[in-house]
């Protein structure tokens, strides 16, 4: 949209637009003077659907085009805020603290030769920057499109702020003689990502251009994911192609339905340049054809982006940004964080099953211990059996602390006055079998021995020992 001011009247605008595309479709064509046949009268019923829809098109991008001519600089501004204010991901219905977004959301321009890509970057920068005298950052091409034109892919961050949010891609232009370059070169685009300074060669450039690209190529720049395309077109070589069939109407054609530049079900915006040297009905005439011959709404899909400075121009230029800023957000794979929760999916029906099998599991564990808790409190049998392999296993157990806890301990002997020997403090004890023992023959009990009879299972089992572990060890001490 946007482009020249024009000043018709009412009624020159109608008959203008009352018959919009009568130079391609004429009902004489169709054989109906001489036959008129059911099978006729069916082609000619479809015939005049049409001319409505086309009618119909072609008047609602007449008055698009009124309404931008009458934009307040004031919608210019809010709609530069709303761009300047996206971050990847921003706009789509996610909770974005849940996945890894990416840091720069990639808009690659493809089209034919010549059709302005490099000058649609340059007008972007601009219209973003609010300054219409900005130096050009792409460099455009001059004259005939055989000279010069973009061989490398080259990349444009748009400034956000200090931070990058969206980069645009220029492209080489399409290939008019090969049409299997252009479909392998998309795919690698597609699939592997774009990267800047990458040179773009096509199997049908001569030796020469193919060593220069690899010799001037490569980079240490980042590999990008594409997340949304532009087409762009050149309206006067499409009214050329309308009024005698050419070869460029057909590139496009082939191009831009190749299943490869799909975004699950949405295909890439349309913008139509050149446009300042059209007429106003012809610009309108080509949107309602390339819509047609594309298979896309052209009031709402085809950006008619002129070679003018002027608000509505600019204007058109945020809607296409929001156009591809917004299906970009929609068709991203969201790839969730490692401790993820998804907040929202399917409506809602996937995180009520999950929370209800946490919950259901949750429940589970809790049943089976309660459940093995009374088991075990109130069967008496199985907790008299349990307590019995408890104290068996503390019986085996080879160590003599443990042993004294499970043996009970026999009863002290009083002794008479003790003895003190020089040397370690050693007691006077009485025989186990005597019940008296005189004073003149102390048994003396070595420490060595007694570790040794604690520390061995099959001499304490068979050992009869009257002297209680802490007894000796405190005998041994005492003073």
């Amino acid at each position: 949209m946007g482009g020249d001011t024009f000043k018709d009247d009412e009624e020159s605008s109608r008959s203008s637009s009352s018959s919009p595309c009568s130079c391609c479709f004429s009902s004489d064509d169709l054989g109906f003077k001489d036959d008129v046949s059911e099978e006729n009268f069916t082609n000619f019923s479809n015939h005049v659907t049409d001319l409505r829809r086309r009618e119909k098109a072609y008047q609602e991008i007449l008055q698009s085009h009124d309404l931008l001519l009458r934009t307040s600089k004031r919608k210019l501004r809010q709609a530069r805020n709303e761009i300047l204010s996206y971050t990847p991901g921003s706009w789509s219905d996610v909770k974005l603290s849940d996945y890894n977004i990416p840091k720069t959301t990639s808009i690659m321009l493809v089209g034919p030769k010549g059709a302005g890509k490099s000058s649609l970057v340059n007008k972007i920068t601009r219209v973003i920057e609010d300054d219409a005298f900005l130096l050009d950052r792409a460099q455009e091409s001059f004259g005939t499109p055989s000279k010069g034109g973009t061989y490398f892919v080259q990349e444009y961050m748009i400034s956000r702020g200090g931070s990058a949010s969206f980069c645009l891609y220029d492209t080489r232009g399409l290939s008019r003689i090969s049409s299997s370059d252009n479909t392998s070169m998309i795919e690698q685009w597609m699939t592997r990502g774009v990267l800047h300074g990458e040179p773009v060669i096509w199997a049908s450039d001569s030796s020469d251009l193919k060593d220069r690209l690899i010799r001037d190529g490569g980079t240490g720049y980042e590999r990008r994911k594409v997340n949304s395309i532009i087409f762009v077109v050149n309206a006067v070589e499409i009214l050329k192609s309308m009024e005698c069939e050419t070869s460029y109407a057909s590139m496009i054609t082939t191009a831009f339905n190749s299943p490869i530049l799909l975004f699950k079900d949405d295909k890439p915006a349309v913008v139509m340049t050149h446009g300042d040297m059209l007429s106003r009905e012809e610009r309108a005439r080509v949107r309602v054809f390339l819509g047609e011959l594309l298979g896309i709404p052209p009031h709402k899909q085809i950006f008619d982006i002129p070679e003018s400075r002027d608000t509505a121009t600019a204007i058109t230029i945020c809607n296409l940004l929001c156009y591809s800023l917004q299906h970009a957000d929609k068709n991203f794979v969201f790839l969730p964080k490692k401790n993820f929760t998804i907040s929202k999916v399917g409506g809602g029906g996937l995180t009520k099953w999950i929370s209800l099998l946490d919950i259901i599991s949750i429940a589970l564990v809790l049943f089976m211990a309660l459940a093995s808790i009374w088991f075990v409190t109130h069967n008496p049998v199985s907790g008299q059996k349990l307590a019995n392999e408890t104290q068996q296993k503390l019986l085996k157990f080879p160590s003599p602390w443990l042993n004294n806890l499970t043996h009970k301990a026999k009863p002290m002997r009083r002794f008479g006055p003790k003895r003190i020997i020089k040397g370690p403090n050693l007691a006077c004890v009485q025989h186990p079998k005597s019940e008296f023992v005189p004073e003149s023959e102390p048994i003396s009990i070595d420490l060595h021995i007694a570790r040794r009879l604690w520390f061995n299972e099959e001499q304490v089992a068979e050992a009869e020992p009257s002297f209680d572990w802490r007894t000796t060890r405190r005998l041994w001490y005492v003073e």
